[in-house]
């Protein structure tokens, strides 16, 4: 069965700078797997158009989803929903499912909305909303050439609500993706290259679909086994029956 593949991309300098950690991609890589769907790359750009525009180009021929975090917050500095419109050659409209979610955010906690603020309800005509419950900045779900380009923020509790709740499910519904199950078996005391020697007969009589992966680290050498298919069950009768062996 093929893998159904995305790419993440990360937009901020102060990613690049080393301010802040991106713990996004790793969470959403991880998400990602449990509902089988590959990840094939991830960057780091920064907040620059031309930089944004070529790296989505280059994605799209990569993987059939594109996932974006960061840019999207208020400020003239944030250029990722502007450049989403350029590069979908749209234009921005007022979103009024997004304008009611951010005034009662603003509600919420008892401060006046801003014009500044509601400038984040204009969203690119050709796009759908993503709802934010936790935040004010609306994600964008786009569908072009048969690829899907999600773009969130780049804060992590409003970007996970979002994958959460709506885009995780959407994808499922979108691709029809495999099951992928992965099994871990801790080697101690071996080396890597021994381990590998050892192993070899066994590796090469590996069936197809399950495909085997040496993780090394002080002491010990971990072995990584996925299987790929349709059935959780099936994969996972399939790896402990090669574990018997």
């Amino acid at each position: 069965m093929k893998f159904v593949r995305a790419e993440i991309i990360t937009i901020g300098d102060e990613i690049l700078y080393g301010h802040i950690v991106d713990t996004n991609s790793q969470w959403i890589s991880n998400e990602l797997d449990s509902i089988g769907v590959k990840t094939v790359r991830k960057s780091t750009i920064s907040d620059q158009e031309q930089d944004i525009l070529t790296s989505l180009s280059e994605a799209a021929n990569r993987a059939e989803i594109i996932l974006i975090t960061g840019g999207l917050g208020p400020t003239n500095d944030d250029l990722t929903k502007p450049t989403l419109t350029k590069y979908f050659n749209s234009q921005l409209q007022l979103n009024e499912q997004a304008l009611q979610d951010i005034r009662w955010i603003f509600e919420k906690v008892g401060r006046e909305l801003t014009e500044t603020n509601k400038q984040q309800a204009y969203l690119p005509a050709n796009c759908e909303i993503v709802r934010n419950r936790v935040g004010t900045a609306p994600g964008m779900w786009f569908l072009e050439d048969g690829k899907v380009y999600v773009s969130m923020p780049g804060v992590p509790h409003e970007m996970k609500t979002m994958m959460t709740e709506g885009v995780l499910p959407k994808i499922q519904q979108v691709f029809n993706t495999p099951t992928i199950y992965h099994k871990m078996v801790k080697t101690i005391g071996i080396g890597e290259s021994w381990l590998a020697d050892k192993i070899k007969p066994w590796e090469e009589q590996l069936p197809s679909h399950v495909k085997l992966a040496y993780l090394p680290g002080l002491g010990e050498v971990k072995l990584r086994l996925t299987a790929i298919g349709n059935s959780l069950k099936i994969l996972q009768k399939d790896v402990s029956e090669q574990l018997l062996l």
